[in-house]
């Protein structure tokens, strides 16, 4: 249950600390006693007078307890002259500065805000919750509370999430391990945003060995608050909003390889509609936008898609497991250490176009193919999970035909829970991307970690046409995430977006993160 209630985790975190202070109060509480208390006296010390209250002949006079002879203290040896401390040289005067001393200042400053918010807005507020939740006992209720069976191997948790630039919204996530076999375990969460946000997640997993399982997922989802603002790297200064309803099933196969390497598999069916007359959130519709000349209207928008869509992506990493080989790593958590990390990714889309009435248009034929890699370094700066990591992406989207084009929502993007996460999910929308992430990672509690990220990234037409340096564009982020359960997927991030190096990297885009999502 701690991997799918938070705050249940964090409370958990000081049962140790207060085993140790326990501990530690009992030994020297005995050393205490040892040398306040008299020694007993009874039979247990042969040779010892009775105690004063033990039973006497008639007229015969109390025992006198006998004196306490206490050990004298050890006498100190003689201190030899040669031994004696020197006398400190206060008029020495101090060695010169270097200029390493000089330069370590200089990180030293630039982390100090980064110091201030994971001392005193994270790690100090935490400790006084768990401390709290612990003394009061919130961890037993709430796993009494939420879960149920002979050993709580399922339960039913509240859920929501709050993300600056869509609707908020709330739901239940459910779990149940050994589902109706044992190595099965089923998922479902279930959302709502409004009356017309909606979002419904199943997912069953089998462990066929502790490094492979296969799961059958299914997903339907509908909203009025997705964004498009045009292709390319430019974008214009309003967001245009648009509805869509989502259906979708997928079989996926997944296995962990050396370290934390890992390859992963599916084949799945994807059927999406659209209602460009859909707002939300004050901004206008991409109806109203492509009537005004605003932006283009954008391929697959007005007839919708179904797509049969299989793909594989390949991940080299050295870097050690987070958890023992038996337990799920999860994958949107970095691995603690250092290492290189090289992923390959392939997907290829086929399928028919269809008209508002769902028949299939003439020559109207999706084939296309998605693939990219993404290559990084990290290194371990201090032994202690202090990551520092380097990364660098390209992703390209191509149609299989020369008169062949990709869905809109098909292509690839930047932003979301990608890189560039200052960016709302939709912001950045071309038929290439490239961009590079420098990021740090620290633990800040017990399944618990903070990460300050910076990325500098685009999207751009065909094969990066178009690609310019001083059209990227600047993200940083400050945040935490859950380490504990991929499934319930618990987060909080602050970040920010810039405009283009062409343009002033002025800041354009901000986001709040805050809450659970699926994760299956």
């Amino acid at each position: 249950m701690r991997a799918h209630l938070i705050s249940s985790a964090l409370a958990l975190s000081a049962i140790a600390t207060l085993r140790i202070e326990s501990a530690h109060a009992d030994t020297w509480g005995s050393l205490e006693r040892e040398i306040t208390e008299p020694p007993p006296h009874g039979p247990t010390r042969p040779g010892a007078p009775p105690p004063p209250d033990a039973p006497r002949a008639p007229g015969e006079p109390p025992a006198q307890a006998a004196p306490v002879e206490r050990p004298s203290a050890p006498a100190l040896p003689p201190i030899d002259a040669d031994d004696q401390r020197p006398v400190p040289d206060y008029d020495r005067i101090d060695e010169p500065t270097t200029a390493g001393d000089v330069a370590l200042w200089v990180p030293r400053v630039l982390l100090f805000p980064l110091y201030l918010t994971s001392e005193f807005i994270v790690r100090r507020p935490l400790g006084w919750v768990v401390t709290t939740a612990e003394r009061n006992h919130w961890p037993a209720i709430l796993v009494d509370f939420f879960t149920f069976g002979p050993e709580r191997q399922a339960g039913i948790v509240p859920t929501g999430i709050i993300d600056f630039g869509v609707r908020p919204s709330v739901g239940l996530y459910f779990f149940w391990n050994e589902f109706l076999a044992d190595n099965n375990q089923l998922r479902a969460r279930a959302a709502t945003g409004g009356s017309d946000w909606w979002r419904f997640n199943l997912a069953d997993r089998i462990r066929l060995s502790p490094d492979q399982d296969i799961r059958l997922r299914g997903e339907f989802s509908t909203r009025p608050d997705n964004v498009f603002e045009g292709f390319g790297p430019n974008r214009p200064d309003d967001r245009f909003r648009f509805g869509q309803t989502l259906y979708e099933g997928q079989l996926v196969y997944e296995a962990e390889l050396w370290r934390s390497s890992r390859v992963e598999t599916f084949v799945g069916v994807r059927d999406v509609d659209f209602d460009p007359t859909d707002r939300c959130c004050r901004d206008p519709s991409l109806a109203s936008a492509i009537a005004a000349g605003r932006v283009e209207a954008p391929p697959g928008l007005d007839d919708g898609y179904t797509l049969l869509q299989h793909g594989v992506a390949l991940t080299f990493d050295s870097r050690p497991r987070r958890f023992p080989r038996p337990l799920v790593k999860p994958d949107w958590v970095s691995p603690p250490g250092s290492g290189v990390r090289l992923q390959l990714r392939g997907r290829h889309s086929g399928g028919l176009r269809r008209a508002r009435d769902r028949t299939p248009l003439e020559n109207q034929r999706d084939h296309f193919v998605n693939y990219g890699a993404t290559a990084g370094a990290f290194i371990d700066v201090t032994g202690h999970q202090r990551v520092l990591g380097l990364q660098a992406l390209a992703d390209f989207a191509d149609p299989l035909h020369e008169d062949g084009d990709i869905p809109f929502t098909e292509q690839v993007t930047l932003g979301g829970d990608r890189p560039m996460r200052g960016f709302v999910e939709g912001e950045l929308v071309g038929r290439s991307a490239v961009g590079a992430q420098l990021s740090y990672s620290w633990p800040v509690w017990v399944w618990l970690d903070g990460s300050l990220d910076y990325s500098v990234g685009n999207v751009f037409g065909e094969h990066l046409d178009g690609f310019e340096w001083d059209l990227l564009r600047s993200s940083f982020g400050l945040g935490l995430q859950a380490t504990s359960s991929r499934d319930h997927v618990f987060e909080v991030l602050i970040a920010v977006g810039t405009d283009t190096f062409r343009d002033g990297s002025d800041l354009e885009s901000f986001r709040f993160v805050f809450g659970a999502t699926s994760g299956f």
